[in-house]
């Protein structure tokens, strides 16, 4: 017999903590909407796995550490059978380092969002209760597009303007798949449901109010529709290089929470379809594996080093841009931990959940790498969630690497070598192949 629990808890922050998700300092002035933590635990007897969600830009490895050994302490629950992923959302407070060190983020803040992660974990495992779970999948191609165009002067650029003649051509595709778990309890009700589809989420337009963009309309909208103890987890898919800006359109809306709104809603809207389609079972398979793989931090050339150490030591703040400054003290950073530790560890983990695979990647991961885990894995369906278990940063193609631009720019926030995204993959597909071959 199958035993679900699931469970959510408010982590919005007080007045004046640092937020994270954009260039300049921020510091939290309002509560547009609140945000949360949710996990849900499913237990066969045998095995339990726990999806775990929360509406930040990304979580550091220390707390995924720190919040695993906790519930296991309190729950039994093994490691890897945890997992903890990040809404992404632009308009939390920080809880992982983005920029350089000095824009970390606010400890006492960091010990609250542990803490509250932990007991959401725990309230769930303590709620679980007979149930059945359904799983299915839906297309839907209007939401969320590919932001990196090749220009006609060359190289790649991240968001150029809507419908410009400078445009060449599209650089990569878009993952259009929704994800769907459901979980019923034994009267044939929705306790929740965990959505994955790959979009940054960057929509809401706010600044200093904190809000978990369309996550958070997702969540609204299930409610409404299945009753207000229904908890809706967004799992983000592989979304490096996806956003909600379609260039092809000029006239169509870029942010605003206007847009979040039609997000969430849309994909809520997936998720009750999808549930009509399912068949539920009161039994499932249900198996967790995960890997630590070192992966290397990428080459820092002289040219590079010497360029950072230049713009650091211009004492006129007109003669190089924010972003410039910012990037010459990421890579003078980035330089002197490689020649500390030249590697850094990347947790890939994989569930079964009967004939369903999922795989979780721990950066930003560009969408390429999330449909070659789809296509090539031995499951009935694969679904992928990034920002898992810590933060390695941006994960670009090799062609992306190339083309240059935003992502692939050596920072702190780009870290690993050009390898890094085959080493994820191969190693999703080990773990996969392991628990359905």
């Amino acid at each position: 017999m199958l035993h679900v629990g699931c469970a959510e808890v408010d982590i919005s922050p007080p007045m004046g903590v640092r937020m994270t998700g954009f260039w300049h300092d921020r510091h939290s002035t309002g509560i547009h909407d609140p945000i949360f933590a949710r996990a849900m635990v499913l237990d066969n007897g045998n095995r339990q796995i726990c999806f775990a969600t929360c509406d930040v830009l990304s979580i550091r490895r220390s707390t995924v550490l720190k919040v695993r050994q906790a519930v296991q302490d309190r729950t039994g629950m093994a490691p890897d059978e945890v997992a903890i992923s990040a809404t992404h959302s632009h308009y939390g407070p920080g809880v992982s380092q983005l920029w350089t060190k000095d824009l970390g983020p606010d400890p006492d803040y960091v010990a609250f969002f542990e803490e509250k992660l932990t007991d959401v974990i725990c309230q769930a495992f303590e709620s679980r209760r007979p149930a059945r779970v359904g799983a299915g999948w839906g297309f839907e191609g209007k939401l969320s597009f590919n932001r990196r165009f090749v220009m006609r002067e060359g190289g790649t650029r991240m968001h150029p303007p809507p419908g410009s003649t400078d445009i060449l051509y599209q650089e990569g595709p878009v993952d259009p798949e929704v994800g769907v778990l459901c979980a019923r309890d034994a009267d044939g009700r929705a306790m929740g449901y965990i959505v994955n589809f790959a979009c940054h989420v960057t929509t809401c337009g706010s600044d200093s109010d904190v809000s978990a963009d369309f996550p958070g309309y997702l969540a609204t909208a299930l409610k409404e529709q299945r009753g207000e103890s229904c908890v809706g987890l967004f799992a983000n898919g592989c979304c490096g290089n996806l956003c909600q800006i379609d260039v092809y359109d000029p006239d169509a809306p870029r942010s605003g929470h206007d847009l979040a709104e039609k997000i969430g809603r849309r994909l809520a809207e997936h998720a009750c379809a999808l549930e009509g389609e399912m068949t539920f079972a009161d039994d499932l398979a249900l198996d967790a594996r995960s890997t630590v793989v070192p992966m290397p931090i990428r080459h820092l050339s002289d040219e590079l080093i010497e360029w950072a150490k230049g713009v650091q030591s211009d004492p006129d703040p007109d003669q190089y841009s924010l972003q410039d400054r910012t990037y010459a003290a990421m890579t003078l950073e980035l330089a002197e931990e490689k020649r500390h530790a030249p590697m850094t560890d990347a947790e890939v983990q994989a569930f079964r959940l009967g004939d369903i695979g999922w795989v979780m990647l721990p950066g930003e991961i560009f969408t390429e790498f999330g449909l070659d885990i789809k296509l090539r894995s031995p499951a009935k369906r694969t679904f992928v969630t990034e920002l898992a278990n810590g933060i390695v940063g941006y994960v670009p193609t090799r062609r992306a690497f190339e083309g240059g631009g935003y992502e692939p720019r050596t920072a702190n926030s780009s870290r690993l070598a050009p390898v890094a995204g085959e080493m994820m993959v191969e190693t999703a597909h080990a773990l996969l192949d392991s628990m359905f071959r």
